[in-house]
């Protein structure tokens, strides 16, 4: 992970956090879907990463 999205994902917490001043959902509640989110879209594009790509297939003669 890099300086770039490590920023992103902080500044998406504090803008959740933000975002939710007048709901009924906590600051806490807030920065922790925010990190759920981030985490399941890292986790995402690391899988996006481990698999084959169809180029890298060979296809049968």
């Amino acid at each position: 992970m890099n300086d770039v999205e490590n920023a992103r994902a902080a500044k998406e917490a504090r803008d959740a956090i933000a975002a939710g001043s007048g709901s009924s959902r906590s600051s806490g509640e807030l920065a922790e879907a925010a990190m759920r989110r981030y985490f399941a879209a890292e986790s995402y594009r690391a899988r996006k990463r481990e698999e084959p790509s169809e180029e890298d297939e060979e296809l049968p003669s």
